[in-house]
């Protein structure tokens, strides 16, 4: 809640913020332990994903290239 308020006027800021960190958890992660860890996409939707300014994760069609 406090990153919300204190980027309020600047959400890109706060993206790229949340993406830092999770490009340094991500990392962290996969070095330490890469095969009990949550995935990408779960690490992305709790350090990106909540943020004012996304829209939700849609899966691609199924079937299609």
């Amino acid at each position: 809640m406090l990153l919300r308020i204190e980027y309020d006027a600047s959400p890109v800021d706060l993206a790229v913020y949340l993406s830092g960190l999770c490009h340094e958890a991500t990392h962290a992660l996969f070095r330490l332990n890469p095969h009990d860890g949550p995935t990408r996409r779960e690490l992305f939707e709790r350090f990106v994903a909540w943020g004012p300014y996304r829209r939700g994760v849609v899966d691609p069609p199924t079937g299609h290239r």
